[in-house]
């Protein structure tokens, strides 16, 4: 999924000569992780390359790096002239330094221009900060059993037991669900079946 949001259509209308677009609209993009060349990310990273060296009705100027834990760089060092989207993932069970190091990634980026994603297998094991400070969250199929689907929503709807029971149905079904934390509580698109359908959980 996160790949469909990075790379969009653009690919594949590219190759056949016609204008397509990123869904999630960056000029840099940084790859934290522990499995960096796994094949996903190195269609990235040529993707990346395409983007930025493609004919050039369709260029664009974009980069892409990936990195260790070992080496996630100082957030101030981005440029705010630049839209940078980094994702850290599966780094939950890295230590309490590295998660140190990413914090700052969800409680500063507002002001350096930077976007975060934390991809994790485990939403529980996620730092607490970095869970109070995210402003959407997307549970996939495998975000663990009933009990730990309604551990996760019970801050966001006043009967959890229910809610878990419609949004595991919906992930069984290879379905997504998104909590939109900048809209209002009383917004039908708060909780969305995918990206655009609005998701009662009271019913």
């Amino acid at each position: 999924m996160i790949l469909n949001l990075l790379l969009g259509n653009k690919i594949q209308r590219l190759f056949k000569e016609k204008k397509g677009e990123r869904y999630v609209k960056n000029d840099d993009l940084v790859l934290i992780g522990k499995h960096i060349h796994e094949p996903k990310w190195v269609l990235v990273k040529n993707c990346y390359e395409i983007f930025s060296k493609g004919p050039k009705t369709y260029r664009e100027n974009v980069t892409f790096r990936a990195l260790k834990a070992g080496a996630i760089p100082d957030i101030t060092k981005f440029s705010p002239d630049r839209n940078t989207v980094v994702v850290f993932e599966d780094l939950c069970a890295e230590s309490k330094k590295i998660q140190d190091r990413i914090v700052p990634y969800f409680i500063s980026d507002r002001h350096q221009g930077v976007s975060s994603i934390y991809v994790s297998q485990k939403y529980t094991q996620t730092p607490k900060i970095i869970r109070e400070n995210i402003t959407h969250l997307a549970l996939f199929r495998g975000a663990g059993s009933r009990d730990d689907i309604a551990r996760i929503v019970r801050q966001y709807t006043d009967n959890s037991k229910k809610a878990s029971k419609i949004i595991d149905k919906h992930l069984r079904d290879r379905n997504f669900v998104v909590f939109d934390f900048t809209k209002a509580t009383d917004d039908p698109l708060t909780t969305r079946l995918g990206w655009d359908i609005p998701l009662k959980l009271d019913k």
